[in-house]
């Protein structure tokens, strides 16, 4: 079994045993390696750990059940394993930054974060098979599916909103999209009147092709920005699974905790020495 095929093993577990209690012990014994080399390639795989992966998917479930269904908030909680309903709103609010019951009466449709599709996030790629061009309002479908896939990086997206901001992004030429082998692996919106980095995300398994870089500098060339920001995770969010790293990997600076869309961000700014 190699690391791809061990992965699909763990998620699938994990699906199958949502609702109860999943041990790290059981894992192993079910799949036949140690707790330490499940653990490890698991986080080598997703860039995530274990541990908070079966949480954010739990939460995802509960999400799902507070939109789509009419189960009191306490059976959501009991049925996908917390013990109160305190905990679970203490859980919930982590990740959604809402109350389950302010969630649910915002009745908007989120995106909510699937299991883990291994043959979704692998792509074997190289540099040399990297294109970075403007979106086009054709690609909306592919990059409505990555925004999906990369539901992790941005904590709070309700669909119909990103769609309509994502059609003003392609018109204006403001949506760059680097593609490997027919998919899109890296998506950056750029707010041209803040000369703001709206979204700058990559496939986690194409981190060591610097997609980042190749996106920003496409946009610096064609837009010319006096000045470049974004926000990002705060330092030590729990839920940042790499990528405040990777900005302060490509120059930015931090600069000032701010809230933005309810979620406590932080704005980090690229220097111009970074970007000439």
């Amino acid at each position: 079994m190699n690391n791809s095929q061990l992965v699909a093993g763990i998620t699938e577990y994990i699906e199958e045993h949502l609702q109860e209690r999943v041990t790290l012990e059981d894992l192993a014994k079910q799949l036949d390696y140690s707790k330490y080399y499940l653990l490890h390639e698991f986080k080598t795989i997703t860039q995530q750990s274990l541990y908070n992966y079966v949480k954010r998917r739990r939460l995802n479930e509960a999400a799902k059940a507070l939109l789509y269904s009419d189960q009191r908030i306490i059976e959501v909680a009991f049925q996908l394993g917390y013990q109160s309903q305190q905990a679970f709103t203490k859980a919930f609010e982590e990740l959604f930054k809402l109350t389950p019951k302010r969630y649910r009466l915002q009745n908007k449709e989120f995106f909510i974060e699937e299991a883990y599709t291994i043959s979704d996030y692998l792509i074997w790629a190289g540099e040399e098979d990297i294109i970075v061009q403007q979106g086009r309002l054709r690609d909306q479908e592919k990059i409505l599916y990555f925004a999906q896939l990369m539901r992790g990086a941005l904590p709070y997206l309700e669909k119909q909103e990103y769609l309509h901001s994502l059609k003003k992004f392609i018109k204006e030429k403001n949506c760059y999209l680097a593609w490997a082998k027919g998919r899109i692996i890296g998506l950056l919106l750029y707010d041209f009147r803040k000369q703001k980095i709206e979204n700058l995300t990559v496939l986690p398994f194409c981190w060591e092709l610097e997609v980042e870089e190749k996106l920003i500098m496409k946009l610096v060339y064609e837009k010319r920005p006096t000045t470049l920001y974004t926000t990002t995770f705060r330092s030590l969010d729990k839920l940042d699974i790499g990528h405040r790293q990777r900005l302060l990997k490509l120059g930015f600076v931090p600069s000032e905790e701010i809230i933005e869309v309810n979620y406590p961000t932080e704005k980090m700014i690229l220097p111009l020495s970074a970007i000439n």
